[in-house]
């Protein structure tokens, strides 16, 4: 059991026969940024498919449990004046989040 010991003890001591090319450590941040892009590419994509069936899933309840509301913004002058509040109302939930991770949560991260 002694022998095994010193014998890993002895392979530990000396330093590995290959040696890493110089461009290493910016192939490493290179791939690592990749993955970032990926995953906030992907973090993008999902929040704004939760926020179109959140949007989705409002409208529908609305228009399921209470079309008078509906019909009230039909007979508005204007007509359909809430697919363009609704378009507005996502884009600046979507660009609030953006912002949110952006300027705030990326700061906290590297701190």
């Amino acid at each position: 059991m002694k022998k095994i010991e010193e014998l890993i003890e002895e392979a530990l001591r000396t330093e590995p026969s290959f040696q890493l090319k110089s461009d290493f450590k910016d192939r490493v941040i290179k791939a690592i940024r990749r993955r970032e892009k990926r995953s906030q590419r992907r973090l993008y994509l999902w929040m704004a498919l939760g926020t179109l069936v959140i949007f989705g899933f409002g409208y529908a309840t609305i228009a399921y449990f209470m079309p008078s509301v509906l019909n009230t913004f039909q007979t508005l002058k204007g007509g359909n004046q809430i697919v363009p509040l609704a378009v507005l109302i996502g884009v600046t939930v979507v660009l609030i989040q953006y912002l949110d991770k952006r300027l705030i949560k990326d700061k906290m991260l590297h701190m």
